[in-house]
């Protein structure tokens, strides 16, 4: 079996998303860790790939698909990203508060969350 090397692009910004995405998002978390983990290991060799993580149906809409963003290079596995990045780096930097049972930043996710509650009402 072939040993992989994982190295990441910037390690501090990536424990900093991780450790969000483990607090606000856990069921992303555990897709990550206990079952896409496996994953790197198959399809070619070089790239760059984007890994979707499980996502409930309300935070896409309203954040975005919750992805891990990697490349591989021969034998290594370069961690590069977890999107929504800035949703995530804030989420590490401050408590966010929960409005409509969703976790937010500021009045803008406040709209996004009334604009799809509003939506999803009103079956568009």
């Amino acid at each position: 079996m072939k040993k992989y090397l994982l190295v990441y692009k910037d390690k501090n910004d990536f424990d900093k998303k991780l450790r969000s995405l483990k607090k606000y998002c856990p069921t992303a978390f555990k897709d990550l860790v206990f079952n896409k983990c496996k994953n790197f290991r198959v399809g070619p060799k070089n790239g760059k790939y984007a890994l979707n993580l499980s996502t409930s149906l309300d935070f896409k809409n309203v954040f975005g698909q919750i992805k891990l963003i990697y490349s591989r290079i021969d034998n290594q596995i370069i961690f590069e990203d977890l999107e929504p990045s800035n949703f995530l780096l804030d989420a590490f930097s401050i408590e966010l508060e929960v409005y409509k049972g969703m976790f937010y930043r500021d009045d803008k996710d406040k709209f996004k969350i009334d604009l799809w509650f509003k939506r999803k009402e009103l079956g568009v």
